[in-house]
């Protein structure tokens, strides 16, 4: 074993004092705090590592590194020598890019690979050599990341638990789907009033579903994440699924054992679905446009040459688009998006027929009653894609912060009453709410063709209401009575149609001059029920109840689409579940806390 080096008080000249270190004395730099190994304890390699790092000062006399020594004995320093407060400093950025990685879905080795090198040649560059060897010291390798995003996960997750279970209720919505690598991912979102009084929506659970996807395989993943961290069911408001037998079986389906463990809760059929299946009704004339337009699409789309000469086509007449849009089935505004591209390039799409000499679908592009059909379906599905946009509650910023039942049936209640407005204009051959087909029905060549397209379009709406009717039966009232009227307005509801034993509170709040003003200066009424009217605790729980309820499973749509982008083809065998929960939480996680409870490393 070697023997141990002594310090030697002329080694201030080399710019070192000496720290004691695992029971040894090593040479710390005064300038930069470095502390090397007691085998470095030779005068040939600390003035070695002066005039290599620091070589500007190493001409300078012992008295200014003496001055040095002052200073770093005033600092606070740990058995490493380094800086305590520059390591929590670069703990809390590591944690905070590491965030940021998060948020941006990306790999977690973007971090050593792009960030760090792209932050190191920007300061050394703005900022010097001195804040470069700063920056060096953020750890930021891929295990590290992963390690810091799970932490961030972890606190996230403790902050909603505590959240949901100090909420008077809160609601579910679930989903699932197969991801890139055939595994059967569960997704299920919280919906809860927050500690500041307003409503928010979280990611709660996203587990893998190992064999099959049955209602009881769902519930027994979501009961099990309910015990292990004490959630109460009887908490539980509503809950929102899609349409499948598995969710909504009236024997095993989802909803019926989530009744099982709260008779109390409502369970609804998300209308974004129901509207979609509304939408699908069509004539067989219109059917019949319908699919020939996708073979239409289908035919340059699916052909790289074909989407190049088509693309060289647009670019010679001068076209508004170069491309077509393909049709997709699961997107919901895919079919109008498609028919839109397509009417508006149906001139080049002639031209491209005509030159592949594709006769039965150029008979079709040039087919006047097509025309008016293809007019025709383009407009109602402008209408339909406006109401889907208006009933995606968190992607609609619009409803942002107000995306409760009321405003959907509201949107849906309008769209019925528009189809009878329609229907009533169209049948006094007014088409103003049909530009497209107004438009070619005003061309006198079109003339002949009118009257049978007339009678498709009333068919066509006809039938629309009627699935509308079907599908949403609860909205063929003009309104609501009760409860749901008090939660709307409680200032005009009439006392005897709520229950006995809140008539009396609802009473003094419909003489409380202050709250009236308040709920009629445009205040919406989630703001009403979970801000103001907390003196009102009855009747605020009531209101509470339907207010904290999900209409829709989009936000279980978005989390798929963020699964699949961060889930990929290279990332096929990634645990996703904490990398989601970062991306997709509003929750500010307490990274000082995180820092406080760990020991910081220099950068590896």
């Amino acid at each position: 074993m070697a023997p141990k080096r002594k310090y030697d008080d002329s080694y201030i000249k080399f710019g070192f004092i000496a720290i004691e270190t695992n029971h040894e004395t090593r040479p710390q730099c005064v300038i930069c705090s470095t502390v090397l190994s007691n085998d470095a304890l030779k005068p040939a390699k600390l003035e070695r590592h002066l005039k290599t790092v620091h070589p500007k000062l190493s001409d300078r006399p012992p008295a200014f590194f003496m001055g040095k020594s002052e200073n770093l004995k005033k600092m606070k320093l740990g058995t490493s020598g380094s800086r305590f407060e520059l390591n929590e400093k670069v703990l809390s950025a590591s944690f905070k890019i590491a965030q940021l990685i998060a948020k941006s879905k990306k790999p977690h080795t973007i971090g050593e690979k792009l960030l760090k090198p792209c932050l190191l040649n920007a300061v050394e560059e703005v900022l010097g050599e001195e804040a470069k060897n700063k920056i060096q010291e953020i750890p930021l390798s891929n295990n590290t990341v992963k390690a810091r995003i799970d932490k961030i996960s972890f606190d996230i997750e403790e902050q909603l638990l505590v959240k949901i279970k100090n909420s008077p209720f809160y609601a579910l919505q679930c989903d699932e789907s197969t991801d890139v690598s055939q595994c059967c991912q569960l997704l299920v979102f919280v919906r809860f009033l927050d500690d500041d009084n307003t409503i928010k929506e979280e990611l709660l659970l996203l587990q893998e579903l190992v064999t099959t996807s049955k209602g009881s395989d769902v519930m027994k993943i979501i009961n099990e994440y309910f015990e292990k961290h004490d959630i109460m069911w009887e908490k539980l408001a509503g809950f929102c699924t899609d349409g499948a037998p598995a969710m909504l079986g009236s024997r095993s389906g989802l909803a019926t054992l989530v009744k099982e463990k709260n008779c109390s809760a409502l369970t609804t059929h998300c209308v974004i679905h129901r509207q979609a299946l509304a939408s699908k009704t069509l004539p067989e004339e219109l059917i019949y446009t319908l699919k020939q337009s996708v073979k239409m699409v289908n035919a340059i789309k699916s052909s790289a040459l074909n989407t190049r000469i088509f693309k060289k086509i647009c670019l010679d007449l001068d076209s508004e688009y170069e491309t077509l849009l393909f049709h997709t089935e699961v997107r919901w505004l895919s079919k109008g998006n498609m028919l839109a591209r397509l009417f508006s390039l149906k001139e080049e799409v002639t031209v491209f027929l005509t030159e592949k000499k594709m006769i039965d679908l150029l008979k079709c592009v040039c087919d006047h009653k097509f025309e008016m059909h293809l007019a025709y379906l383009v407009d109602i599905f402008e209408h339909l894609n406006k109401l889907n946009l208006q009933l995606q509650g968190s992607g609609n910023h619009k409803l942002e912060g107000a995306a409760n039942i009321f405003i959907f049936e509201d949107k849906l209640r309008a769209f019925i009453c528009k189809i009878n407005l329609w229907i009533s204009k169209v049948e006094m051959n007014n088409y103003s709410t049909f530009q497209t087909l107004k438009s070619i029905v005003d061309n006198e060549k079109y003339a002949d063709f009118v009257p049978e397209v007339h009678q498709n379009v009333l068919h066509h709406l006809h039938k629309l209401k009627d699935e509308f009717n079907r599908y949403f039966p609860e909205y063929n009232g003009y309104e609501t009575k009760g409860v749901r009227s008090m939660i709307r307005n409680p200032f005009i509801v009439k006392v005897d149609e709520v229950d006995d034993d809140i008539q009396e509170d609802l009473i003094e709040l419909q003489n409380d001059r202050n709250c009236k003003d308040t709920f009629e200066s445009s205040m919406n009424i989630e703001e009403f029920w979970c801000k103001k009217a907390i003196t009102y605790p009855k009747l605020r729980k009531i209101a509470l109840r339907y207010l904290v309820m999900f209409s829709t499973t989009y936000m279980c749509e978005q989390g798929f689409s963020a699964l699949l982008y961060i889930k990929n083809k290279q990332r096929n065998r990634l645990d996703a579940t904490k990398d989601m929960r970062v991306a997709l939480s509003n929750i500010t996680p307490r990274i000082s806390l995180l820092v406080k409870e760990m020991q910081a490393q220099k950068s590896h």
